[in-house]
């Protein structure tokens, strides 16, 4: 048992009483912190793909640093995953963690762009210069590091000055409407706090700062200019055969920027808009943005809050997903089936959790207690007609990252072809095809995939 009673109960109370209007958002920020670590290690099984397909490649290098980076970023609320004890030396790992996470927001920043390196295009040719391309992969975090941690040195105020302080806050059993017990990293502003009714609960909360504020909106202006760098290579790459699969690479690229900057823009300009509004932006703020401008402010706010916090999830999905597509598409044989497949899911189970919980948000505030009618609602057309749902999401996945094949699939294609040209596999045209595939170390469930595929698109090119 710990100090906020038995764990398991206490994430179900907190998961089921998420109250918008009146601030009560423990069991959302579990949600997400619980989210994040699952986000988190799906990207570093794709890092530890890319690194492994290729190791010296500076290609691959470059996108390994990229998604540890996007990795870590997405573990932005990792401390809300647990009620922690407070003390002085947990807000220090947590602020030591947060200086880790701005160095990974320079570094993907930088990288962003950098992907020009790789990608190239007119006027910044230079960029390509083996010099250059080589060393990426590590002068950019370096770069970071060293910027960061010197910003920190020559501040006054330290760490605080550059990112915000951090606080935990903890209600006991019973403190409704009474005072937090706040406890403040080391030359954090004092903070203070009434307990909500939903008492007992901990969380903690990261300050702010302008540089910081600055840091967290800047990614996307540098996602914004990869993505007009990507388009601009992609049809550059694509008008030559021998740099079709360059091209590809660089759509898939273009996909995951695109996706960071249309919905990750559209919270940076609610964000701004806070700012412009309320002065500031984080938890710590709740009970002031109530107090002050009434309960509609405060969901507006927590909507726009939780929004970009979960908007940093599915872009680093995306990104991790389209950029892990671009460079082994063509070195693992199936990676492109297996991520829509796992791309498909996420969608799928992520679509289906949250309008599960704002159907069961929604019948509450109708009804009282009626969440569980809101959940039936939902969940019944989710169950019944989750085959239909599914193919869709997954044709939509298929758009994103078409079927792609290693140069022995390929190779094997072409022989089927040959095979196919009467529509007829005879018994000796078979022995060849197995011979063939043996020779190229292709297994049967790979050759009944390529085959199906290839009859499938057969069947569309004769209707």
């Amino acid at each position: 048992m710990t100090h906020v009673g038995d764990i398991i109960p206490y994430y179900l109370r907190h998961i089921g009483n998420i109250d918008f209007e009146t601030g009560q958002t423990v069991g959302l920020s579990l949600i997400h912190a619980i989210l994040s670590l699952v986000t988190c290690l799906v990207l570093l099984a794709l890092a530890s793909l890319t690194i492994r397909a290729r190791p010296k490649s500076p290609d691959n290098r470059f996108m390994f640093v990229l998604l540890v980076a996007e990795a870590y970023r997405v573990m932005v609320t990792w401390y809300n995953i647990f009620p922690f004890h407070g003390s002085p030396e947990l807000l220090e790992i947590m602020q030591s963690f947060r200086v880790g996470w701005y160095i990974c927001g320079l570094t993907c920043i930088m990288m962003y762009i950098s992907t020009v390196s790789f990608y190239p295009i007119r006027r910044l040719e230079f960029m390509t210069n083996p010099k250059i391309k080589n060393n990426l992969w590590w002068a950019i975090p370096s770069i970071a590091i060293l910027i960061i941690t010197s910003l920190i040195f020559l501040s006054p105020g330290g760490a605080v000055d550059i990112i915000g302080g951090a606080y935990h806050v903890y209600c006991a059993d019973g403190s409704a409407l009474q005072p937090a017990e706040i406890i403040s990293s080391k030359g954090a502003p004092y903070l203070v706090g009434v307990c909500g009714e939903n008492a007992p609960y901990v969380y903690m909360v990261p300050g702010n700062s302008t540089v910081g504020q600055l840091l967290l909106i800047l990614p996307v202006f540098s996602a914004i200019i990869a993505m007009v760098f990507m388009r601009i290579s992609w049809k550059s790459l694509a008008q030559s055969p021998d740099t079709e699969n360059q091209s590809i690479e660089a759509r898939s690229l273009f996909i995951g920027f695109a996706g960071k900057a249309i919905i990750k823009g559209a919270m940076v300009f609610g964000i701004i808009s806070m700012v412009i509004i309320f002065g500031d932006w984080n938890l710590a703020d709740v009970a002031t943005v109530s107090e002050e401008y009434g309960e509609q402010a405060l969901t507006l706010y927590l909507f726009i809050l939780y929004g970009f916090l979960f908007s940093i999830l599915f872009t680093g999905m995306l990104e991790g997903f389209m950029f892990t597509y671009g460079i082994l598409k063509n070195e693992i044989l199936g990676i492109d089936e297996t991520l829509r497949k796992t791309f498909s899911t996420a969608i799928f189970a992520t679509l289906g959790g949250f309008s599960l919980l704002l159907a069961s948000e929604m019948m509450e505030d109708l009804l009282g207690g009626g969440g569980l009618i809101g959940g039936v609602i939902v969940g019944v057309p989710l169950i019944v007609l989750r085959k239909p749902i599914f193919t869709a999401i997954n044709n939509f996945s298929t758009i994103l990252m078409p079927e792609a094949f290693t140069k022995a699939e390929l190779s094997y294609i072409e022989a089927y072809e040959i095979a196919m040209e009467d529509r007829i596999i005879t018994e000796e045209e078979r022995k060849f095809l197995k011979l063939q595939a043996k020779t190229l170390e292709l297994d049967e469930d790979r050759i009944d995939y390529i085959e199906s595929w290839y009859n499938s698109n057969l069947e569309n090119e004769e209707e």
